[in-house]
């Protein structure tokens, strides 16, 4: 008798314990939107260098949702930034920013990442493979991102963040002439055909 009841609790702690550890393993992605109204949460900076110019822009206007599940560590998602918002230091160079001599922003101000395929390296650091719209025009793009999933706490709290949060962190070059961009400019060398692009941003699930 003792013996069959020991049995019967070991059985019952072994199939407790199973679940328990599938649950864990199968955990739902949980959706997660970028925090675009605390807009000193995310930055996006481009920066041009060349033999005789170099300048860097930046913006805070950056949304978007994302999928995340913090037990697999796998994702997907999208962000889009407002090009037309990208501030360089010096209006008349915004202005020839935006116009359709350069990067058309005027016209077609998103700049849009749509991640296709998300694989972790180690610890927090993932390449991440998707689509990038900019000028209209649709390509591939590859990018290694830092992504930090933070459980909520005080912290997030007092930062104005409801629940969990996740900080992404991504850099990626990318050649205009391969999105339609055409310029003068590019051809005389003052502005480079390659932008090298950053994007910090933080996201909550609630």
């Amino acid at each position: 008798m003792l013996f069959s009841h020991t049995a019967r609790l070991l059985a019952l702690n072994t199939l407790t314990l199973g679940a328990l550890t599938l649950g864990a393993a199968t955990a739902a992605p949980t959706k997660f939107e970028v925090a675009s109204a605390s807009e000193n949460l995310n930055v996006m900076t481009v920066e041009s260098e060349t033999a005789v110019e170099n300048f860097t822009g930046r913006t805070n206007k950056v949304r978007g949702s994302l999928t995340f599940d913090p037990v697999a560590r796998t994702g997907s998602g999208s962000v889009t930034v407002d090009g037309s918002s990208i501030d360089t230091g010096i209006a008349a160079r915004n202005g020839h920013m935006n116009s359709a001599n350069w990067l058309n922003f005027a016209a077609r101000p998103e700049v849009k990442f749509t991640a296709t395929r998300v694989t972790r390296v180690s610890g927090d650091n993932y390449r991440v493979a998707g689509n990038l719209t900019l000028n209209g025009m649709t390509r591939p793009v590859t990018a290694d991102a830092t992504v930090r999933y933070t459980p909520a706490n005080a912290t997030t709290r007092e930062a104005g963040l409801k629940g969990n949060v996740l900080a992404v962190s991504t850099r990626f070059n990318v050649k205009l002439s391969d999105f339609g961009v055409k310029n003068g400019q590019i051809t005389a060398g003052r502005v480079s055909d390659q932008l090298a692009i950053t994007v910090r941003f933080v996201a909550s699930d609630k």
